[in-house]
Formats: C-alpha cells, sequence, structure tokens
C-alpha cells in the first residue's frame, strides 16, 4: 500500500506544476507576453524546489495509477474550454487549489517540507490572477457560469 502522504504530495505538486505550464505555455505562445512567461516560470521552479525535498523514489513509489479512481473521472465542464482566457483560468485555478492541498499536507510533515513556501507560492498565483485580468481582460463570465447569463446586479 503506498504511503498516502507521498501520494498527496505527488499527485499535487503534479497537478499545480502542469496548470502552471499551460497558463506559461499560453503566455508564451499566444499572447507573447514575457513578462508574464517569465513569473510564471519562476513560480513554477520554485514548486519543483520545493518538491526536489522529497526524493524522487518515495514520491514514485507511492503513485498506484491503476487504482485511482479519479484517474478517469472527467467532468463535462472539464471536457471543453471555449476560449484562450478560459484555458488560463481553469488552470490557474487548478494550480491554486493543488498548491493549497500541498500546504495544508506539509503540516502532517514538517520537518520534510515547508507549508508556508506552499502558502507563499499559492498567495502569488492568486496575485497572478488578478494582474492577469487587469493585463489581458477577461473576455468570458467566470469558469462555472454561462456566457449568455448575468448574476443579479452585476454587468
Amino acid at each position: 500500500m503506498p504511503d498516502a502522504w507521498y501520494r498527496l504530495l505527488d499527485a499535487n505538486c503534479n497537478r499545480a506544476r502542469e496548470g502552471l505550464r499551460v497558463v506559461e505555455d499560453l503566455a508564451r505562445l499566444v499572447w507573447e507576453d514575457a513578462d508574464v512567461q517569465r513569473r510564471i516560470k519562476r513560480l513554477r521552479h520554485a514548486l519543483r524546489e520545493e518538491e526536489a525535498r522529497v526524493p524522487l523514489p518515495a514520491r514514485a513509489r507511492s503513485r498506484a495509477v491503476e487504482r485511482d479512481p479519479g484517474a478517469r473521472l472527467t467532468l463535462r465542464s472539464e471536457a471543453s474550454r471555449a476560449t484562450w482566457h478560459d484555458l488560463a483560468w481553469a488552470n490557474l485555478r487548478r494550480s491554486q487549489e493543488a498548491l493549497r492541498v500541498l500546504e495544508e499536507i506539509a503540516k502532517l510533515r514538517p520537518r520534510v517540507v515547508d507549508a508556508s513556501r506552499f502558502k507563499r507560492l499559492r498567495f502569488e498565483t492568486y496575485a497572478l490572477e488578478g494582474q492577469l485580468v487587469e493585463r489581458w481582460g477577461r473576455t468570458q463570465l467566470p469558469i462555472g457560469r454561462r456566457s449568455g447569463r448575468k448574476r443579479k446586479g452585476k454587468p
């Protein structure tokens, strides 16, 4: 039986890095925004440094993809994206959620990884998201809302 702590750490480090990489590539190749691309790359590498505190063999041994009930689960809302912006916001949120999980599980083994580092990275992604909304604009309503509907009292 794999160690659940290592399994959670491994899965959420992968999820956070992958989400950041999608946004980094959008910044680089879609919006050609070198400044944002550099910031995201720095975040991704900071996460990789924290992840490296746990040896790869311990993380790899914890993987149990064949038994993972979530490996084949895809919600309809995850199956498509309408715009590049939707893709960016979904992946930023994916990274933020994974960083929150990492922050919480780090508290269980503070001698191995530092929860405050994951928290700092999470808050950096929140700040980045706010700046990206200003910089790249917002062409859709927030993820999870249908583009033709408006909230009461909101434009």
